[in-house]
């Protein structure tokens, strides 16, 4: 299991640097075309928001597998390390449900208006949205990966995360 989450988050990680080199050279030559040139190319906006919010869904799944997920933590830091532990389990469990249930909403909502062309580049719409349930597929698998494989220090979900929080919160 370790393994596999390593390559997955790896290769995620990989294609967040590509998805975010494409968006930096892709806007910068749109600067020099539109200020040098006086000409720009149609339909790249539209790939740039399109990079962007995959980049946006994936990059989130990946903070998901590292712990690094949205958390209020100054309620949590007051509680004993094994009351910790279990906020930080539930946690897990509440943002698995969370997207697996944005997933399922996705879906129907693909299924809707995914047909329905994009103006610029004339892709369907369902290139962009399909970013939504690959995003919250993949948290999902984090936060499986996280509830039952916690092999090393670093990815127990009733150790470490409440461990770190606690070293927070002494700093």
């Amino acid at each position: 299991m370790k393994s596999f989450e390593t390559l997955l988050t790896r290769t995620l990680e990989f294609t967040l640097a590509l998805c975010l080199l494409a968006i930096a050279t892709i806007v910068v030559t749109l600067v020099v075309l539109r200020y040098v040139f006086n000409t720009s190319i149609t339909g790249a906006n539209e790939l740039v928001t399109i990079l962007f919010v995959y980049t946006t869904a994936i990059g989130a799944s990946v903070a998901i597998g590292r712990g690094e997920h949205i958390a209020i933590p100054f309620a949590v830091e007051s509680l004993p390390a094994r009351g910790q532990k279990l906020v930080t389990l539930l946690e897990l469990v509440l943002v698995a449900i969370l997207n697996a249930v944005l997933f399922g909403y996705s879906m129907g909502w693909m299924q809707i208006t995914g047909q329905y062309l994009m103006p610029a580049t004339g892709l369907p719409r369902v290139v962009a949205q399909a970013s939504v349930p690959i995003g919250c597929g993949l948290a999902v698998i984090y936060c499986f990966l996280r509830l039952v494989s916690p092999v090393s220090a670093q990815h127990d979900p009733l150790g470490a995360e409440a461990a770190n929080r606690t070293d927070r919160s002494t700093e």
